[in-house]
Formats: structure tokens, C-alpha cells, sequence
């Protein structure tokens, strides 16, 4: 499951930088292999962080996670233009940062991490009587 789509990159850059970014054929058009690797490797990153804490991929996708998500997306795609600014590269870093935040638990994603593997385990319980025999008690 990807956290965006081609659409949500479209919204956000608009058609022609996308195209700008995303034409390796030459028609003037995004080529949606290119643009869908890109979206892959967003949310494979974003996976590789919030599945320390959650469950991944994060249904429903919240907002800010597809802001994210768009901005990495927009990175991978200069990636493969040799175009990454310092200023893309200081939003890759600040997403990335915002990932570890999260993780961290000083950011809040709007939904419940995924419960400790232990958390639903029974707990056990030791109850013993005092002995009867031993070696120091006589038979």
C-alpha cells in the first residue's frame, strides 16, 4: 500500500515540474513507472522507520504523513535528475528527522502504536506452601 499517489505529488509540485522531474521518454508527460518507483521508495523508507513503533504500512494514512511522504517522493525523483538542492536536501534531513521524532514518541502520528508483543502475554503467578519435608526437618 503506498501513502500517496501520482495525484498528490501532481497537487503539490504541479503537473509540469512533475513532468520536468518524471519525463524520461521524452513526451512531455510524467512516466508513471518513474514517478511510481519514487512513491515505492518513499513509503519503503517511511516503513523502515514507523515499523519500529507501528504497525506499517499506517492505515488510515494521516496528513502529515502524506506531506511527508510527498516530499520524499519529490526527493527521489531529483535523485535521478542529479537536481537535489541544499535546500531539497535540508527538507530530506528534516523529514527524516521528523521520522526519528516520531519514533521517538515526540511527535504524534493521531493514532495508537502497535501494542508490546508482551503487552497481551498472561502474566505468571508463583504460589508455593511451605515444605513439609526437607533435610533439615526429620521424616
Amino acid at each position: 500500500m503506498a501513502y500517496i499517489t501520482q495525484d498528490d505529488i501532481e497537487d503539490r509540485i504541479g503537473a509540469d515540474d512533475l513532468a520536468a522531474l518524471a519525463d524520461y521518454d521524452g513526451d512531455g508527460q510524467a512516466d508513471q513507472a518513474v514517478v511510481a518507483q519514487a512513491i515505492t521508495s518513499a513509503g519503503a523508507l517511511i516503513d523502515s522507520y514507523l515499523g519500529v513503533r507501528f504497525s506499517v504500512p499506517v492505515e488510515p494514512v494521516p496528513d502529515v504523513l502524506k506531506t511527508r511522504a510527498v516530499n520524499l517522493a519529490v526527493y527521489f525523483l531529483r535523485l535521478g535528475r542529479d537536481s537535489v538542492t541544499e535546500d531539497v536536501r535540508a527538507q530530506y534531513e528534516d523529514d527524516i528527522e521528523w521520522l526519528n521524532q516520531v519514533v521517538a514518541g515526540s511527535v504524534s502520528l493521531g493514532i495508537e502504536p502497535s501494542p508490546d508483543e508482551s503487552a497481551g502475554a498472561p502474566r505468571a503467578r508463583w504460589d508455593t506452601r511451605p515444605r513439609l519435608f526437607g533435610r533439615e526437618e526429620p521424616l
